[in-house]
């Protein structure tokens, strides 16, 4: 499908992996004129451990991002996130991301709207609700707390007996 609403070229609201400072910032490179703080409410985030995936639910809230990209970019760009997310623009009922158009809204209380993605619920059943709505610190805790453990393990093995090194 490439009517005019899906190839407007309005800004991008992104709340997990394409985030500045998130693995898939790259895809971004020349192409932006500014980001900013965002946040969509009536959405959450589930972790699905490498990514999250945004579904509608009321009185919740997902901060994120809003991407404003080089208008003479933005199809190519849209092309490439649709690709990232597995979203078919011709099939959108067999992809696990739909991209919409949401209201976002910027700390100061400005309303814009804005391409996202949002998941299909069906995927999301049994996996966890990411509880603070943002995944840059949903991430950093989480790795935060796999590397105090790994230093716990670390230092259990460090203090256990090991065998005589001598007979290596």
């Amino acid at each position: 499908m490439s009517s005019d609403a899906t190839t407007q070229p309005l800004p991008i609201f992104v709340y997990g992996t394409l985030m500045i400072g998130q693995p898939n910032d790259y895809m971004w490179q020349e192409t932006v004129r500014s980001f900013e703080a965002a946040f969509i409410i009536d959405h959450c985030l589930y972790d699905l451990g490498y990514f999250p995936m945004m579904i509608e639910n009321p009185g919740r809230k997902v901060v994120g991002q809003l991407v404003r990209l080089e208008k003479h970019r933005f199809s190519q760009i849209i092309q490439n996130l649709d690709f990232l997310e597995g979203f078919d623009p011709d099939h959108p009922q067999g992809s696990d991301f739909r991209r919409v158009q949401l209201q976002a809204s910027s700390p100061t209380g400005d309303k814009i709207v804005a391409w996202t993605y949002v998941g299909n619920e069906t995927r999301v059943q049994t996996l966890p609700v990411v509880q603070c709505g943002d995944w840059a610190k949903h991430v950093a805790e989480r790795d935060e707390f796999i590397a105090e453990l790994w230093q716990e393990i670390r230092t259990v093995l460090d203090d256990a007996q090991r065998p005589d090194d001598s007979m290596r």
